[in-house]
């Protein structure tokens, strides 16, 4: 294989690793706490308020409780993850609802929709994931797995359904953030006999239950602490697969440009994993641009 041929099929492996799902995002402080600002408006967010946008004169927190619509709406490198929210209460910052987002990856089409509570510091969701592969097979169950028994496809193409439940939590530590996730997942819709690549989780899975916990510490700073940089660890554990869990360590990012509009970035490599899959293992779920709206 070229130089040039090897770095196209990486990229491409990246952009497969990029599942546009709504249940997985960058770790981050639950919940939309920060203190309210007044103009000066402007066409960008300028100084001494780096977060006024101009088309929303409050922030998030201090609207009334109400019934509401609300999209976040993910771009970046290669993906486009649209979400929809119907719920009560203080969208982004206190409210229960209902999410629903379609998953659209290179590697297949799916569609998430579940409940989810969000208050300050803690944020749950619980729904199923469905998803229909164009190109990774049912596997047979065997110790360890490389990228070419991911990529093989002389099996029938897999069809998973995943029901999740995930937890966050912040908490304010020192000159950052402490945060943490906890989930659940029990994949169902697997022939008997036989494994998957779980393509949200990035896991090859012996079905049903996987479970995962990520720790993270994030610095902030901004005039708000609006900024956060910092490591975070992910350990995912599928029992039926016994022994090594996987570990995946790397960096997440968030930079507000206002109340709307958020840069994110998590690059979390797999530094120890029972199998040898490459990048598809790893979790590159953002790395782009987040815009929020919500009726008022």
């Amino acid at each position: 294989m070229t130089r040039r041929a090897s770095l196209l099929h990486t990229l491409w492996l990246l952009g497969g690793s990029l599942t546009l799902s709504g249940s997985l995002f960058a770790a981050e402080p639950v919940g939309e706490h920060l203190t309210d600002a007044q103009p000066p408006l402007g066409v960008l967010p300028v100084a001494p308020d780096a977060l006024v946008d101009p088309r929303m004169a409050r922030s998030w927190g201090t609207l009334p409780a109400r019934r509401f619509w609300a999209t976040t709406v993910d771009v970046g490198f290669v993906y486009l993850r649209p979400r929809l929210s119907f719920g009560y209460g203080r969208p982004f910052t206190e409210w229960t609802g209902l999410d629903a987002n379609p998953i659209a990856t290179t590697n297949g089409l799916g569609v998430y929709g579940g409940g989810r509570i969000e208050i300050p510091h803690l944020d749950l969701r619980v729904g199923p994931r469905y998803f229909s592969s164009f190109t990774h097979t049912y596997l047979p169950t065997q110790a360890s797995y490389s990228r070419l028994d991911i990529e093989g496809n002389s099996g029938a193409k897999a069809r998973t359904l995943t029901y999740e439940a995930e937890l966050d939590l912040s908490f304010g530590l020192g000159p950052g953030a402490l945060l943490l996730r906890g989930s659940a997942s029990y994949v169902a819709g697997v022939p008997k006999g036989e494994s998957v690549f779980e393509e949200t989780l990035h896991v090859v899975v012996d079905p049903p239950w996987v479970w995962r916990t990520r720790l993270a510490y994030v610095f902030t700073f901004g005039s708000r602490n609006q900024h956060s940089l910092g490591p975070a660890v992910d350990v995912l554990d599928v029992p039926k697969r016994g022994g090594t869990p996987t570990i995946r360590v790397g960096p997440i990012l968030r930079v507000a440009l206002s109340r709307r509009v958020d840069v994110r970035g998590s690059f979390i490599v797999t530094v120890r994993s029972p199998d040898s899959i490459g990048l598809v293992g790893g979790d590159f779920t953002e790395l782009g641009v987040r815009y929020r709206w919500a009726t008022e």
